[in-house]
């Protein structure tokens, strides 16, 4: 019988049946190929469990006592300060799953390429899944700071550099009071665009000169994540990003704005007959059902900044259902920080 290889990492040449004669072979494939291609793992923390299929959070919690420290005279009584928290919110749990089928059709005719498809087919919708669920929590989120250009990136006289430099800038000031006594302290780490704007941040000259780092003192693991820093962030790049934020990037303290909670981490079952038989049962056919159940939650808003417009300069835009009206210039829209070279 011919024999086909199911992947160039695998060396040995396999043929279906003994795929199933494995019944963890294909499972683990399926789990190792979604490695490090989840960008929710990547820049939300790894949040508490979910008992009851629902996580209780706390949005916008200050980081500062709610009271100042009392000046004592002496044998004074040291007064105490109530923790102060942000709002109480609720997310619940959502179980997504795939199965993956082979059948004995596929096993006689030895058709390692259909398994090969679904296996590629499973990773990328499951991939897909969880970055729609964190765009869409993100961008829903009202309290998530937006800042406007009014120069595409890939426009002539765009400035990238301030655009991003201005959303650090909010990032780091971000108060929970107006007075501003309340800092959260956050510190944008990373930045995330689209795969349309990937081309226009690569090429332009504002990017391609100060673009350097060392890829090997970084401890982020993501497939997508560009090479070297910009501007002292780590670059991320998702296709998903334009569903959700047409023509945005995002600036944000991963670990920080927000966090995921498995209920029932990333699994795949061993292989199994879907029937009672030795042929698979009634349908002749063998499966392998891959899950993961998660709560997605955005607590602390302020960390991200959403850059509006990377794509073409526009006089609105509509982002999770609000309406941004644009005002020619970045230093108009928000305070403008120094267009610094780091």
């Amino acid at each position: 019988m011919a024999t086909n290889i199911i992947s160039v990492q695998d060396g040995p040449r396999l043929t279906v049946s003994m795929l199933l004669k494995s019944p963890t072979l294909i499972p683990k494939r399926i789990l190792d190929m979604m490695d490090q291609m989840f960008l929710v793992d990547s820049v939300l923390r790894g949040a508490q469990d979910a008992p009851g299929g629902s996580v209780l959070y706390f949005e916008s919690t200050p980081l500062f006592s709610a009271d100042d420290p009392a000046i004592m005279d002496e044998f004074g009584e040291i007064p105490t300060s109530n923790g102060s928290l942000g709002t109480p919110k609720v997310v619940r749990v959502v179980r997504r799953a795939l199965g993956l089928r082979v059948s004995k059709t596929m096993v006689d005719r030895n058709n390692v390429d259909a398994v090969n498809v679904q296996v590629t087919q499973i990773r990328n919708t499951m991939v897909r899944a969880w970055e729609d669920a964190f765009f869409s929590a993100l961008i829903a989120n009202a309290n998530v700071q937006v800042l406007a250009t009014d120069k595409a990136w890939g426009a002539s006289g765009s400035h990238i550099r301030q655009d991003v430099n201005s959303a650090k800038y909010l990032i780091k000031n971000s108060a929970a009071d107006a007075a501003g006594k309340q800092k959260f302290g956050y510190v944008a780490d990373t930045l995330v665009i689209s795969t349309e704007t990937e081309s226009d941040f690569l090429d332009s000259s504002e990017v391609s000169l100060p673009y350097l780092g060392n890829i090997a003192d970084e401890n982020l693991l993501y497939t997508g994540k560009l090479p070297n820093k910009f501007l002292g962030l780590d670059v991320l790049v998702s296709w998903r990003l334009t569903a959700y934020a047409p023509s945005s990037a995002l600036v944000i303290q991963r670990k920080v704005l927000g966090g995921i909670s498995d209920e029932r981490p990333l699994q795949a079952t061993p292989m199994y007959g879907e029937g009672n038989g030795p042929n698979g049962g009634p349908t002749e056919s063998w499966r392998t059902d891959v899950t993961r159940a998660s709560a997605i939650f955005i607590d602390q808003p302020k960390a991200a900044v959403i850059i509006a417009g990377v794509n073409g300069g526009t006089n609105s835009v509509t982002l999770g259902g609000r309406t941004f009206n644009l005002i020619a210039g970045v230093a108009e829209t928000y305070p403008q920080a120094p267009d610094v070279v780091e």
